[in-house]
């Protein structure tokens, strides 16, 4: 529940953040007023073995989304696809997303799939912000690709610091 309460927090935060960012050629809605969009994408596992992990993720981006929207000004859509914790699988679902026009990823929701996807996110040059990829490589992609979570070798030496207490 921690980790849920926090991916929920840091999506609001990531959005809040973009809520100050409308522009002025953004699209005008039915009352004349402009408003924007902002597509975010994530790739997780929400079939498989790994779905708790991505069916959290996607649940999570779904309330910040309509929460935010609730409050007018800049808008977002959100859109998930399966991956099913596979780094091929996770690519064709990044491609998918970025041919809806995604503007950031939220994810992918594990290491070996963030990893491959972050790279992709490079080339595009994709704002990624992945909520629970804890593996190294996934940071090291670019200026661009951002972990919320400790990398593994953190985990590793807090759970030795902790059970040593």
């Amino acid at each position: 529940m921690k980790k849920v309460f926090a991916l929920v927090l840091a999506a609001m935060m990531v959005m809040a953040m973009f809520a100050g960012c409308q522009s002025a050629d953004s699209n005008a809605d039915n009352n004349g007023t402009k408003s924007a969009v902002v597509k975010i994408g994530t790739t997780g596992p929400l079939t498989g073995d790994a779905a708790a992990y991505g069916l959290a993720v996607e649940a999570g981006m779904k309330i910040a989304v309509a929460e935010i929207n609730a409050k007018g000004g800049l808008q977002f859509e959100f859109k998930a696809q399966d991956d099913e914790a596979d780094a091929e699988k996770a690519v064709s679902a990044y491609n998918t997303l970025k041919d809806w026009g995604m503007q950031i990823l939220a994810g992918s929701v594990t290491s070996g799939a963030a990893a491959a996807t972050a790279a992709e996110a490079v080339s595009d040059n994709i704002f990624v912000l992945t909520p629970s990829a804890s593996a190294v490589e996934v940071a090291e992609a670019g200026s661009n690709v951002f972990q919320m979570c400790f990398t593994d070798p953190n985990q590793g030496a807090s759970a030795a610091e902790l059970m040593a207490q």
